[in-house]
């Protein structure tokens, strides 16, 4: 079993820019940088708010749990039996309480433990020179009433987050009140630690953040085969305009399933509406990747279809109207007629030209002009012969098929009974056309070679239509083929060939003409006769 290896990006992106030119895009503005900066924008965007709003938190938590410790242990100095001695009047506690303070600050953490009496003058302080001062900043009539406090105060330290709880004594008197602070630096020293143990993390999140948009990236470029966005834009606007500027209509199928159909194809097919993907049109054969073209009938429309095997199960389907590629045909059939007619044409010129030369040559002047009468005269019969046709191409072809049989030492006879009308429907002279220039051309060649060989034409108008008869002298139509002649690619001449007689009578059966062949014996010989009846609505003559 063959093994298929992968095709690198980059030979995709060369087979590709063979085909179709890309537009050029900024580094900045690839895939992989564009994402890598989207990542970036949107998480300092939205990380860097989130942050302040997680250290707002946290910043408001440290403080209301420092609050918290304030109010906890300002109760405990308050309770604290010397506290109470030293406010009741204890002179030897009053003078050892603000080393005590001093030390229990320590123990405590706390920045300051303040005392004061009822009159809010400070009884310690960790600067001694303060003591004896009005304490600064806050309520001072809460604790009188016996209720504790915390604030947020400027004091002499320094703004600080501190309780105000009061000193009770046995009798439930207030005596003073005690305060534990802490200073907002110090707060902010806590914020910080928080931060930095957080930062790591942080850019750690976005670190991976970014090498999943880069890995996001590379992927991303992978499955659209190495391209940027805007190229693959560009190239499906071209390969679109490709598409829908063709004149066959063009199906991509998979698995019975339309993935890309052309505006031709849905004309041809009769599918104006509905989103792809669309399955196979039902009745329309599929016909085998490089098999050959199939006919097919599509709303009474021939159509000509034909498949290539376009790799990953893929096939592209061409839909050709049947009736332009036998106009096209026709065409082509028609130059080669004429081609052959001017060939004709110019070697008997050629012949005549070499004949008059030498007799010029040679001095014989009269036997010139007799020779130029001659041919001048056989040309006048055959111009007067071919105007009773009326139509000037018709005419011109007959001219040249006059020719064409003096070439094969074939005597052409045009009818005295030929005329037409001047006004012909549409398609009959194109019809009689066609086939006058193939039917004398087979008669010609059937002729050719015989004894006085001779080929009859008559072309005619009667009240029920035109005929076009075409006889010859040959040896007529083998038995075996007298049912498949107007076939295609059925002919006596051999391989290659079979094509006009079958152009002819696709063109009769659609003006509802008739093609038919007969052998034919008069008094003189027999012949191989063609007839074809075109019928003139309203009996036109």
């Amino acid at each position: 079993m063959p093994v298929r290896l992968p095709v690198p990006d980059s030979a995709r992106l060369t087979a590709l820019a063979r085909e179709v030119a890309l537009p050029h895009t900024p580094r900045l503005l690839r895939v992989a940088p564009r994402l890598f900066l989207m990542t970036l924008g949107a998480f300092l965007l939205l990380a860097l708010p989130l942050a302040g709003l997680v250290s707002q938190g946290v910043y408001s938590g440290i403080h209301r749990s420092f609050a918290e410790r304030s109010l906890r242990e300002s109760r405990l100095v308050a309770a604290l039996p010397p506290v109470v001695a030293a406010l009741s009047g204890n002179a030897a506690e009053r003078a050892n309480l603000n080393a005590l303070m001093n030390r229990y600050g320590a123990v405590l953490g706390a920045d300051y433990v303040v005392v004061t009496d009822r009159a809010a003058r400070r009884v310690t302080h960790p600067e001694a020179a303060r003591i004896g001062e009005h304490m600064a900043g806050g309520d001072f009539t809460a604790f009188l009433r016996g209720r504790s406090v915390t604030e947020t105060v400027q004091g002499t330290l320094g703004p600080s987050v501190r309780a105000k709880v009061p000193v009770v004594d046995g009798q439930g008197r207030v005596l003073g009140l005690a305060s534990v602070g802490f200073l907002l630096p110090r707060l902010r020293d806590v914020f910080r630690d928080v931060l930095r143990a957080a930062l790591p993390w942080y850019l750690g999140a976005l670190g991976l953040a970014l090498l999943l948009a880069l890995l996001v990236a590379r992927r991303v470029r992978s499955e659209m085969l190495g391209l940027e966005p805007e190229q693959i834009a560009g190239g499906l606007r071209q390969y679109r305009a490709v598409l829908n500027t063709l004149e066959e209509g063009v199906l991509v199928t998979r698995a019975g399933q339309v993935f890309v159909m052309n505006p031709q194809a849905r004309a041809l097919l009769g599918t104006a509406g509905g989103t792809l993907p669309l399955p196979w049109p039902p009745g329309l054969p599929l016909p085998a990747p490089g098999a050959g073209p199939v006919t097919a009938d599509v709303g009474g429309r021939p159509v000509l279809l034909a498949a290539q095997e376009a790799g990953d199960g893929a096939v592209v389907v061409t839909l050709r109207d049947l009736a332009r590629v036998r106009a096209l045909a026709d065409e082509l059939t028609q130059s080669q007629r004429y081609a052959e007619l001017l060939r004709a044409q110019t070697h008997e010129f050629t012949n005549r030209l070499h004949t008059l030369a030498g007799l010029l040559h040679l001095g014989e002047t009269r036997e010139a002009l007799a020779l130029i009468h001659e041919q001048s005269a056989r040309h006048g019969a055959h111009a007067d012969a071919v105007r009773s046709l009326r139509h000037l191409r018709l005419s011109a072809l007959l001219l040249g098929k006059f020719d064409r049989a003096a070439e094969r030492r074939v005597t052409l006879t045009l009818d005295p009974l030929s005329g037409l009308p001047p006004q012909l429907p549409p398609g009959v002279l194109d019809l009689l056309e066609l086939a006058s220039g193939n039917l004398i051309e087979n008669a010609l060649e059937a002729a050719s070679g015989t004894p006085d060989a001779q080929v009859r034409v008559l072309i005619a108008a009667d009240p029920e239509g035109v005929v076009l008869e075409v006889r010859d002298s040959g040896p007529g139509v083998p038995p075996e083929l007298t049912h498949s002649l107007t076939r295609r690619g059925v002919s006596s001449r051999g391989a290659g060939r079979g094509v006009g007689l079958a152009l002819v009578a696709d063109h009769a059966q659609a003006l509802g003409a008739t093609l038919t062949h007969d052998r034919v014996t008069d008094a003189a010989r027999t012949w191989t006769c063609f007839t074809l009846d075109v019928p003139l609505p309203g009996g036109e003559e």
